[in-house]
Formats: structure tokens, C-alpha cells, sequence
């Protein structure tokens, strides 16, 4: 029983390390954005590898920050049904998305962001700009680790509400 709950902590503190990474990036996109409009509009200064970064940062906080807010419940409902309903039929909603919308589409993401994070490393692909970003497997890989977060949610989420019930998941 202590490895489950070992493992349990492990997967949600790797969900909260992937929300916090994805708020230090939000602060550090609004910076450089702050920075390169600066640059331009004053300084008449641009550069292509900046509006990469910012590009590259952007998708990094959106695929960082989707299993930490499925793990805070944080998610889009449609909240002027789903507050009406009882806390039994809420479950069975969060119960039945989960199983047969959520896995699914995370194991569809996590082969298909594999083979595409995979044909990128192997052609060393990189910006097609001139002085862009180099590397571009680095974001595509990103694609592959967001569908492995958000599969590990999945199950941390049906474990908790199959097998432990003295925590409590969906409100």
C-alpha cells in the first residue's frame, strides 16, 4: 500500500512541477515579448530567433500547463449544467470523459507526438528562418511529454476514484 501511494505523490508532484514550469514560462514570455517590442518599436532592432523563442514558449505553457489543470480541476465545463447536477452524476460525467475521451486522445497524442518528435531528431531538424531556432525536436517532443502527463493524470484520477476513497478528486 505505501508504493502506491509513493507512486501517487510522485505523479501528482510531477503534475505540479509541470504547472509551475509552465506559470515561470508565462513570466518569462511576457518579458521577452516585452523586450522585443521594445526593441523594435524604439530601437528598430529584431530578431528572428526571439520570435521563435516566444512562439516556442507559448506552446511550451499550453502543453506544460494541460495535465496540471486537469489535475487541479481546472478545466472548461460547461458550468450553467454541470453546477446543477448532483455530485453522483458529476463523477459519472468526469468517470466517463475520462475513460472514453481523455486516454484515448492522450494515447493518440503520445504516439503520434513520439513519431513526430522522432522524425524531427533524426533530420536535425530546425528553423526554416535565417537565424531562427535550431533544434525544433525539442518543442516536438514537448507534444510527446504533454500526452504522457496528461495520461498519467488520467489514471491518477480513475485510481483515486476506483481505489482510494478517502481521497476525493471531481467537485
Amino acid at each position: 500500500m505505501k508504493q502506491k501511494e509513493k507512486l501517487i505523490k510522485i505523479i501528482e508532484q510531477l503534475l505540479i512541477s509541470s504547472g509551475k514550469i509552465s506559470i515561470i514560462l508565462s513570466l518569462i514570455l511576457i518579458i521577452l515579448v516585452s523586450m522585443s517590442v521594445i526593441m523594435r518599436y524604439l530601437f528598430s532592432i529584431g530578431f528572428t530567433w526571439l520570435q521563435d523563442l516566444y512562439i516556442w514558449i507559448h506552446a511550451s505553457v499550453i502543453l506544460m500547463g494541460i495535465a496540471y489543470t486537469s489535475h487541479k480541476n481546472g478545466h472548461v465545463r460547461i458550468d450553467l449544467f454541470y453546477k446543477i447536477m448532483s455530485q453522483k452524476l458529476k463523477d459519472l460525467i468526469n468517470t466517463f470523459g475520462t475513460l472514453f475521451f481523455t486516454i484515448p486522445l492522450s494515447i493518440f497524442i503520445c504516439s503520434k507526438g513520439y513519431s513526430y518528435f522522432l522524425r524531427s531528431f533524426l533530420q536535425n531538424e530546425s528553423s526554416k528562418e535565417t537565424g531562427g531556432l535550431p533544434a525544433i525536436y525539442i518543442l516536438k517532443f514537448i507534444i510527446f511529454l504533454m500526452g504522457i502527463l496528461l495520461l498519467l493524470e488520467c489514471v491518477l484520477q480513475l485510481y483515486i476514484k476506483f481505489f482510494n476513497k478517502k481521497r476525493t478528486r471531481w467537485k
